[in-house]
């Protein structure tokens, strides 16, 4: 905050600065019944509501001359109208980190009144994060968010002045945001899979299917959460030796000891970022039957994650695609993996999930030739 700026605000009577924090907090309460109400349901007028708050916040600033406030609110009000105009979707997480923002200019608002200077750092942390925030393309802005919301933690309970070091990690995510996790795991999944001398199949289409069956479920999962989970499963079989592949009910305990182990260590990888535990669960629930007589023992039903039962579903079309193709041409042998499945419906598999599978291949064949 700039010394003149600073002595305008402090020349202001304490009348004037007590009605613009009293304002300030309104407003705040304000754009906290709008996240309350959009995190349940989108309602456009409540855009409209939390602009209007926005908008009186940054004027309000303006007029009290805290102009380094006033250029952050400027700068949500921005991220605010592209949601009214459609070009970005408002998410339980950007609701967090706005409420975040604008918790921490409260702090800065009523240190400023009580006669503190606000440090250029503490500024410009607030500037970082929302700046990064909205130059982020919409469809990548969550991750960025999710991002930034731990990079700035610390800030609202420190005792002490913590700017420094969260610019460090703002910097350092800056430097990082070109770095795809999902991207990297389809990478590392495609190199091991190179390498290895079983059948290649065709992942690009596997995950076809997987978005396919997911597309068309009532309780779907994330698509990024179920790719990171497919090309971590695919992988997985690469972390213990003699890997096991199928689980009957009758399989001896050793085999179930084996296959917890290797679900074990490939949704250890998924769980250390802390991002993709959705996807982690898929991976242990990707051994689950639907009679919950796989494993883990007893998961059964609408218990299996739906991403776990897509996993297992897809993992065993491509066991018995490989299978049959060794005598048949594709159309053939995807007819006698269909049979298959279909006389495991309500044993293995959700029967619904089989009956999407069947649909998909009845529009598009050969969107299943893995």
């Amino acid at each position: 905050m700039s010394q003149d700026n600073y002595n305008a605000f402090q020349s202001l009577s304490d009348e004037l600065k007590t009605e613009f924090y009293t304002s300030f907090r309104e407003a705040m309460d304000e754009l906290d019944i709008c996240f309350s109400t959009l995190n349940c349901s989108y309602q456009e007028d409540v855009v409209h509501e939390m602009f209007r708050a926005v908008h009186s916040l940054k004027g309000n600033c303006h007029m009290v001359f805290l102009d380094d406030i006033a250029d952050i609110c400027h700068r949500l009000e921005d991220l605010v109208s592209q949601m009214r105009k459609g070009e970005y979707t408002y998410t339980p997480p950007c609701g967090e980190f706005m409420t975040y923002i604008f918790q921490r200019l409260e702090q800065l608002v009523a240190s400023a009144i009580a006669g503190n200077e606000i440090a250029e750092n503490n500024i410009l942390v607030l500037q970082t994060s929302v700046d990064q925030v909205f130059k982020t393309e919409p469809d990548k802005r969550e991750d960025v968010i999710l991002k930034t919301l731990d990079s700035l933690s610390g800030a609202l309970t420190a005792t002490e002045d913590v700017s420094e070091k969260i610019l460090e990690r703002l910097e350092k995510q800056e430097k990082l945001k070109n770095f795809s996790d999902l991207e990297f795991m389809q990478r590392i999944s495609d190199i091991m899979r190179s390498k290895s001398l079983q059948h290649q199949c065709k992942v690009d289409r596997l995950l076809g299917i997987c978005t396919y069956i997911n597309k068309h479920l009532t309780n779907k999962v994330s698509d990024d959460q179920i790719s990171a989970a497919l090309y971590m499963n695919l992988l997985g079989s690469k972390f213990v030796t003699s890997p096991i592949f199928e689980i009957l009910p009758d399989s001896d305990c050793w085999e179930k000891q084996r296959v917890s182990e290797q679900l074990e260590l490939t949704a250890g990888f998924l769980k250390l970022g802390g991002k993709w535990l959705s996807a982690a669960e898929m991976i242990e629930h990707s051994f689950a039957r639907y009679d919950g007589k796989g494993v883990p023992e007893g998961l059964a039903g609408e218990e299996i994650n739906p991403g776990g039962m897509i996993l297992a579903l897809v993992r065993y079309y491509q066991q018995q695609y490989r299978k049959a193709r060794v005598e048949h041409n594709a159309k053939i042998a995807v007819a006698k993996v269909l049979r298959s499945m279909n006389s495991e419906k309500g044993l293995r598999f959700n029967p619904d999930y089989v009956d999407i599978f069947n649909q998909l291949v009845r529009e598009d064949l050969e969107s299943v030739y893995i």
